[in-house]
């Protein structure tokens, strides 16, 4: 389970459920709003009045078609953000492609990062 804190949970369920479309779960045991995944993995919202944002990408999802899920969340409110930095630069339609791989980003209503990400997954040899 991924755990984002959130300082409003109304705003945060009605982004996370309303404009994403993730099912809401219920809540755990200590009240934290649980929204389901692919698969068997959850996405927990933590309610801090002081929720301070990480400043870098929270939460990715993967999917099939960039272009396609960037313009229905568009017809949702969302808002994709630009990047011009060292490593990462968006283009004109927000997108960061590095070849094989394609990202874009946004915010949730706290700022934290959220990332759609279409292409092969790196692997990585920890």
């Amino acid at each position: 389970m991924t755990i984002l804190t959130v300082a409003d949970e109304a705003r945060a369920r009605d982004f996370y459920e309303g404009a994403l479309g993730l099912p809401v779960r219920g809540k755990d045991p200590t009240g934290m709003t649980i929204l389901s995944l692919d698969g068997t993995a959850l996405l927990g919202l933590m309610v801090d009045e002081n929720a301070i944002r990480t400043g870098h990408t929270a939460v990715q999802f993967e999917v099939d078609n960039l272009e396609g899920a960037m313009a229905d969340l568009e017809s949702h409110g969302i808002h994709f953000e630009d990047y011009d930095l060292p490593d990462i630069k968006t283009d004109e339609h927000h997108i960061f492609d590095l070849g094989g791989e394609r990202c874009s980003w946004f915010a949730d209503p706290d700022g934290n990062i959220i990332s759609l990400h279409q292409g092969g997954v790196t692997e990585y040899n920890l």
